[in-house]
């Protein structure tokens, strides 16, 4: 039985994702002693790389490769940028070939895809992949033939003191096919799994090494969790960013979590070093891409903050009175720090009719669950415990007689909606529905009406964010401008309120805060102590509706970025 030869030559390999998977050399010319061989070279993007790094072949590297009409394992004792393949099957040459990395027997072509399997068990390995879910696909209409990389990686690294580590897991938090079964069209290099939620990376891991779990190319709209087993317990580390990991790219998400230590307040303002925990507040839990979060009595002194799970630390020299609860946060990614003396969530739910706030957001202090005094609209707020601030919230003016200018809902719809966290706190999607609005025509910019917070501190800085929904109305049919003047006047920020769910389950996923808050941070009250929130409908061209639905107010003790 005759020998066929594929020989494959790993040339310079560049950067992962930028691989000119077009560069096929040219085929060699065949002698007369080799007649009874095809001859094969590869060109860039050889079998895979990673960030860079050649990957060679190894001795133990085997190929599957079509030639239209049957398909032949063919292997390999070479190791090194060059290797030989051959096979001792009955195969013979053909006008176009495919081949298939790594092997596999149970794989099959047909009409220019490979239907193949992406390992959902992988083995770890120090600085590199698996081989097995390393898959990598070639085609040719001569004997020249450019592996390219099908899958992408996500890249991390086992810290000190998880000697224990036994598995990492990767999995969409939409459920989406990351391996299992698996389809690739050949021509576009596009590799979809279609068999499992789930990859994981088991095995002996090295404190201080670097490893990559291969997945299925795709965007994940809702973000993806990674979930460690150690002998301590099962930890989860979440990302609710829209991210898409790229075909023959990595995304690097540092160090595992250990499931204890994710940022620590020390100093003197704290007795002893106090766990900072994730906002979602779950045990075994927490945004790695979000923000660290501290709520809780501190005394007065200074405040160290070690986030030993970012590139940066921060640390030292701020000064904290001795005067209340705190809510200390750091974004891991902005290296944003803020820690607030008093937070003050408002709904501007009328009443009870469409169901409660969620906490820690609160209807205005005096609003019967079934009446509202229309004649006195001057609210006392509270704190994010409930209890008074002496700061007043006046809705004079969405109050008035005029029908236009109302404190009301905009629907009976179900406020009893999930809340989720999103950048630092608790967000109720109640706040999607009811609210202060104005109502406008289109053909002008509405009236601007103001909204006056008074009793706060005239010396003090405080962060406002504002959120402004309009449901069941197109995305741009409605535009609202916010411009906030105390000791000085902002520059105005604007919102798009509208938005409409397909469904009930679009519902309770939409992420309204990517599209229906502002922020304004660092606001100083006049000399009164006093803020005026400006609220001004834009004209359209459909509608020139303006609307606040919630709103919340923090005074900042210590501020960085």
């Amino acid at each position: 039985m005759k020998k066929y030869s594929f020989i494959f030559a790993a040339l310079a390999v560049i950067a992962a994702g930028c691989a000119k998977e077009d560069n096929i050399a040219e085929s060699q010319d065949i002698t007369a002693e080799e007649a009874s061989s095809v001859v094969f070279t590869a060109g860039i993007d050889t079998k895979a790389h990673i960030e860079g790094t050649a990957v060679n072949w190894d001795a133990s590297d085997a190929i599957t490769v079509w030639n239209g009409t049957a398909a032949a394992e063919f292997t390999t004792t070479d190791s090194g940028a060059t290797a030989t393949f051959t096979t001792a099957a009955a195969f013979a040459s053909a006008a176009s070939y495919v081949a298939l990395y790594p092997a596999d027997a149970g794989a099959s072509f047909s009409a220019g895809s490979v239907s193949t399997t992406l390992p959902e068990a992988q083995t770890a390995a120090a600085g590199t992949f698996d081989p097995a879910a390393n898959l990598a696909v070639a085609s040719s209409t001569t004997t020249a033939l450019a592996f390219s990389n099908l899958v992408s990686y996500l890249k991390f690294t086992v810290p000190a003191g998880m000697d224990d580590l036994t598995s990492v897991s990767f999995k969409g938090n939409a459920g989406e096919k990351v391996a299992g079964a698996a389809t690739v069209n050949v021509g576009t290099k596009a590799l979809t799994a279609t068999g499992s939620e789930t990859a994981t990376l088991s095995g002996t891991f090295t404190e201080g090494e670097t490893y990559y779990i291969a997945i299925a190319p795709q965007r994940f709209a809702t973000g993806y969790t990674v979930t460690v087993v150690r002998g301590g317990g099962s930890y989860d580390m979440v990302s609710n960013a829209d991210v898409t990991f790229a075909r023959s790219e990595s995304r690097n998400i540092g160090n595992v979590w250990d499931g204890k230590t994710v940022a620590v307040l020390s100093g003197a303002a704290v007795a002893s070093p106090t766990k900072m925990t994730k906002v979602e507040g779950e045990d075994g839990k927490i945004q790695f891409d979000e923000v660290f979060t501290y709520r809780g009595a501190l005394s007065a002194g200074a405040l160290n903050i070690n986030a030993a799970y970012t590139g940066t630390a921060i640390q030292g020299g701020i000064t904290i009175p001795a005067d209340g609860n705190y809510h200390v946060m750091y974004n891991e990614t902005s290296g944003r720090l803020r820690v607030y003396s008093q937070e003050m969530y408002v709904d501007f739910l009328r009443s009870n009719e469409h169901g409660a706030s969620v906490a820690p957001w609160k209807m205005l202090r005096n609003i019967d669950p079934d009446t509202v005094d229309d004649t006195a609209p001057n609210y006392t707020l509270v704190d994010y415990d409930g209890n008074l601030t002496g700061a007043r919230c006046d809705l004079t003016n969405f109050t008035a007689s005029n029908d236009d200018y109302k404190y009301k809902g905009t629907g009976g719809n179900d406020r009893n909606m999930p809340s989720y966290y999103a950048d630092d706190e608790e967000w109720t999607k109640g706040a999607l529905y009811d609210g202060l609005q104005i109502l406008h025509a289109t053909g002008a910019d509405s009236d601007e009406l103001s909204i006056t917070i008074s009793g706060l501190s005239a010396s003090d800085k405080y962060d406002f964010r504002l959120v402004g929904a309009r449901f069941n109305a197109s995305a741009a049919a409605r535009k609202t401008q916010y411009v906030l003047v105390g000791a000085t006047t902002s520059e105005p920020q604007y919102v798009f309120q509208g938005w409409k769910p397909a469904n009930t389950a679009a519902m309770a996923t939409y992420n309204f805060m990517s599209v229906h808050k502002v922020d304004f941070d660092g606001i100083t009250p006049d000399s009164e102590g006093k803020v005026v929130i400006k609220v001004k409908g834009v004209d359209t061209g459909t509608r020139a509706d303006a609307h606040l639905n919630a709103l919340r107010i923090a005074k900042v003790v210590y501020s960085k970025n």
